[in-house]
């Protein structure tokens, strides 16, 4: 039977939740060598040729967020990451935003950041890109990072979301 909270309670909860988040990202509860904080595939420069990012260390925290927001997990896929690269490849090359390929519920962009602990807080910290992440039309993700040090911004993130 689910509980009816009053509606300061409830008021409280979302932005306490993600505060719990928040505070694992900044690194509040100690460094990687200290047992918390987070993953060292989260903080992991991606400003050099080649560097590559962990797509699972990085789907964990995506799944992290949407549970604090009360939406299910999302699953891996490679086709997905495969699809995010080429997209990844064009922004980085171009400089331009690439649209929205048919056949995605959302794409979710992002450029400069060192890592993917800092992208994904840009994104958190967006309402816009928060509400995305945490699209219940989603259940697929894909990630790719392509570093161009000829860009004005050397790193280009996307996040590809699919039914």
């Amino acid at each position: 039977m689910p509980i009816s909270l009053p509606l300061s309670f409830r008021s409280l909860a979302l932005p306490l939740a993600v505060g719990v988040v928040a505070a694992v990202l900044a690194g509040c509860v100690g460094g990687p060598s200290g047992g918390g904080g987070l993953a060292p595939g989260l903080t992991q420069a991606i400003n050099t040729p080649g560097a590559q990012m962990d797509r699972s260390a990085a789907l964990a925290i995506i799944n992290q967020y949407r549970a604090v927001r009360g939406v299910s997990a999302l699953g891996a896929d490679a086709a997905l990451d495969a699809q995010a690269q080429t997209l990844a490849s064009q922004y980085a090359s171009t400089g331009r935003p690439p649209s929205l390929p048919s056949g995605l519920v959302a794409m979710r962009l992002s450029a400069g950041y060192e890592n993917f602990a800092e992208t994904f807080s840009g994104w958190r910290n967006s309402p816009a890109d928060a509400d995305v992440l945490a699209s219940g039309q989603a259940r697929r993700a894909g990630f790719a990072v392509v570093y161009n040090p000829n860009s004005a911004y050397g790193t280009h993130w996307v996040m590809v979301l699919a039914q």
